[in-house]
């Protein structure tokens, strides 16, 4: 039997499994210390590990390699030996791309500077990364030569790999490439237009639309041959008839993305690699040019690299919850244990960080973690772990403690409870990047829609690579404000994983995909409650007319500039004559309209952005469109620092995490007593939490 996935959960030889281990890089540390390092590492509570395999480490010259013949620390063949004697099992990650603050990023010198392997700017000048200790050109993935050369480096490290597949051997896991992201440059107009990545998004249209006058028809142009298609150098829509250009220009990037790792995994599985392969992706990667789900069409699991600070919370909330609802499993390949050793102004991750974030993961329910990293390597500071065997006791005690925990929630056997989700809008998310005039990086710090994104109207009746963002904002931290159990998904979604949710929201404005509109009322036909707003989509992705949702939605009798809502400030405001769900001053600004065996529930305004916290008018808001599609609060609270999350086990058990993601105590009634599964005694009702604090709670048995 191998490791493979089933309803969300990790399974080895039939068992469910938490999936869950760190980091230890073999070539770093000297052999005679691996044994009493794996020890250190076991003795935390840890049976698995993940170490990369890099290819410049190996490489002496090309088509030569050095596994432990020259240099001992260098034999990954004997540390997997060791793993298997110590009867741990391991994650490896071949690349060719590693990061890990390798000079290169693990890539030999000779292949970054080999032109006809570089990416390409739009002035076609090499794409430099500015990264430490070296600034280097990228490789561009749609190079041919490129794989080829890869090919090399995988001739001789997977016949190693292959001699300790499980069952026979330690490895259950292999990843396929590293964090494909455009190198963190996902500016759209940046990079790749190398001669290759032109030929791929040529190849993408063809395989798009099939036929070139089915593209002349939407793009209103009158090219002979896909070849004569050239790609935007920059964001010049001049209307809404400009804008599929553009979105297919941004779903390229998704696919150039897919076409990267599906080489790589081929590559992998034709020289025997037959296990479970994944890939992962920095950070909050649930917007263009990721796509999780396409990419999961070609490795067994994609999950996100996640290195936080306890202030990001909901950067962590998010990210588990989309990962828990788009892929087969809430994976994360790398957790912060520490921080790599930057300059200042960065400051490291460090204990009190972890020990929240960590929680806060747990709590949202991951089903396999990689902590990076349990054992110290060059430039990295906080590990558990010290590159000699030592132990830092604070750190080291933590993960013992996390550990234990894990085992007596019965982690692998437990699920978050979620009756309904929001999801990322695909649509607008392209139109949002794809309007995008920083250049290169436009998700560094804090930096929002309104500093990046051009506000050009385009004909649509809201600027909606602006508004979109707003309106999903104002729907997450409203639900989660109210504590409504309500998770983060995606259009790209199928209709059977959206049926498992009594509600789905998503913000939709003039323009929807054809299928995705039909998909979601497939949904409400079947009984869904489907929430929608502020506008009604009459628009295809091809900006062709689509009534698939209209023609069950009321138009506005009249409209207003703005209307109050106690603290809430709304903009835009439609006015219905339809069954209402909720009214101001006997006007109805949301509406319900049933559709088979559901209902749509529309709400027809613009929420503001929310700089200050969440407004009380919001929860109300929230609260009337809750009630109507049939959702219950967790516990009566609606302090907006105050996060809670309930799981439950096919044998009744229930464990309840509540989070205080703010800097001051707070008191929360959460109705009954419950057992402390830290401290192991009764409390509650009235339970205080310590700033940026997570309590792990179980249901104490009638």
């Amino acid at each position: 039997m191998a490791l493979y996935i089933k309803e969300g959960r990790f399974y080895l030889d039939e068992t469910p499994i938490s999936l869950i281990g760190g980091s230890v890089h073999y070539w770093r540390l000297d052999r005679s210390l691996w044994p009493d390092i794996l020890d250190r590492v076991k003795e935390m509570g840890f049976h698995t590990i993940c170490t990369y395999i890099p290819w410049s480490v190996h490489e002496i010259a090309r088509d030569e390699f050095d596994f432990g013949a020259i240099d001992a620390n260098l034999d990954i063949d004997a540390f997997l030996v060791l793993c298997e004697e110590k009867g741990l099992h391991v994650l490896l990650r071949p690349g060719p791309h590693v990061n890990s603050e390798i000079t290169y990023f693990g890539f030999p010198k000779r292949i970054v500077l080999d032109p006809e392997i570089q990416s390409r700017t739009a002035d076609g000048t090499p794409v430099v990364f500015p990264s430490p200790p070296r600034m280097f050109p990228v490789p561009s993935y749609a190079s041919e030569k490129f794989y080829r050369e890869v090919g090399l480096f995988f001739d001789h490290v997977c016949p190693i790999i292959v001699r300790h597949l499980h069952p026979d051997g330690c490895v259950i896991g292999v990843q396929a490439d590293n964090e494909m992201s455009f190198f963190l440059r996902t500016q759209p107009y940046d990079h790749d237009y190398s001669d290759g990545a032109i030929e791929l998004y040529r190849t993408f249209l063809e395989d798009k639309y099939g036929d070139i006058s089915r593209l002349n028809r939407v793009y209103k142009t009158n090219y002979n041959i896909f070849s004569d298609v050239l790609p935007p150098y920059d964001f010049e829509a001049a209307g809404k008839k400009d804008v599929p250009y553009y979105l297919d220009w941004i779903e390229y990037k998704e696919y150039y993305l897919c076409h990267g790792i599906e080489h790589i995994s081929d590559m992998l599985r034709v020289r025997g690699v037959d296990t479970l392969l994944y890939h992962n992706l920095p950070g909050v990667c649930t917007k263009p040019p990721y796509n999780l789900i396409k990419m999961e069409e070609i490795v067994d699991v994609v999950g996100f690299d996640l290195y936080y600070y306890k202030e990001e919370y909901h950067k962590i909330k998010q990210s588990i919850e989309y990962l828990s609802s788009t892929s087969r499993a809430a994976f994360v390949p790398e957790f912060a244990s520490g921080f790599v050793a930057l300059p200042l102004p960065i400051k490291p991750i460090m204990l009190e960080d972890a020990r929240f974030t960590t929680l806060a993961a747990l709590m949202h329910g991951f089903s396999g973690i990689n902590f990076y990293m349990l054992v110290e390597r060059e430039r990295w500071v906080g590990s558990p772990v010290d590159r000699f065997g030592g132990i830092r006791k604070q750190n080291f005690k933590f993960y013992v403690q996390l550990n234990k925990l894990i085992q007596r929630i019965d982690h692998a056997e437990i699920t978050k409870e979620n009756e309904g989700i929001l999801l990322i809008n695909r649509d607008y998310a392209r139109l949002e990047l794809a309007s995008s005039l920083l250049t290169p990086i436009p998700l560094i710090g804090n930096i929002t829609p309104e500093q990046y994104v051009s506000e050009d109207e385009l004909g649509f009746k809201e600027v909606i690579q602006l508004e979109y963002a707003r309106q999903w904002d104002a729907l997450y931290h409203g639900f989660g404000a109210a504590k409504y159990a309500v998770t983060i998904g995606d259009t790209e979604m199928s209709l059977s994983n959206l049926a498992k949710y009594s509600m789905v929201a998503v913000p939709t404005f003039d323009f929807l995909s054809r299928d995705v509109q039909q998909k979601l009322l497939d949904y409400v036909s079947d009984g869904g409650c489907l929430v929608v707003g502020p506008g009604v989509p009459q628009l295809d992705e091809n900006m062709e007319g689509c009534d698939i949702l209209a023609r069950y939605m009321h138009p506005a009798q009249e409209c207003g500039s703005t209307l109050t809502i106690k603290d809430l400030e709304l903009r835009n405001v439609a006015y219905f004559n339809a069954a209402p769900i909720l009214e101001v001053n006997g006007n109805t600004i949301i509406y319900q309209s049933q559709v088979g065996k559901g209902n749509i529930i529309h709400f027809g305004f613009l929420f503001p952005r929310l700089d200050d916290g969440v407004p009380e008018g919001l929860v109300d808001v929230i609260d009337s469109i809750a009630g109507y599609a049939g959702l219950t609060r967790s516990i009566e609270c609606t302090d907006p620092q105050i996060d809670v999350a309930i799981h439950s086990s096919s044998n009744g058990r229930k464990v309840m995490f509540l989070a205080n993601t703010g800097k001051t105590e707070k008191e929360v009634n959460v109705g009954q007593v419950y057992i402390d599964v830290f401290t192991e005694q009764e409390t509650g009702p009235q339970i205080s939490l310590a700033p940026y604090s997570v309590k792990v709670l179980e249901a104490v048995e009638p």
